[in-house]
């Protein structure tokens, strides 16, 4: 029986994802796709979100201008970024 609750898609898949042990796969999607809103498009062009483990964002850069822009704006990427995914703990 349908309780009238909507729930939404993205909480399913991360009940899923949780009970398969791939969370933090899903971290790594979720931050991806809101990298262009947090860094701007210029910057997410020349850059890439290799991985998310442990607290730590590895970002790649296709120029060493891009790596030095990330490296400057860290704090205020990391604050962007924990405010679009409060459950995972960015720490660098």
């Amino acid at each position: 029986m349908r309780s009238g609750r909507l729930i939404a898609f993205r909480d399913v898949l991360r009940k899923a994802a949780r009970s398969l042990g791939i969370e933090p796969a899903v971290y790594l999607v979720e931050a991806r796709a809101v990298w262009p809103e947090i860094v701007g498009p210029t910057l997410a062009a020349a850059t890439e979100i290799r991985t998310l483990r442990a607290g730590t964002l590895t970002v790649v850069a296709v120029h060493p201008l891009a790596a030095q822009e990330v490296r400057l704006r860290r704090e205020a990427i990391l604050g962007k970024l924990t405010a679009h995914l409060p459950q995972v703990s960015l720490r660098q």
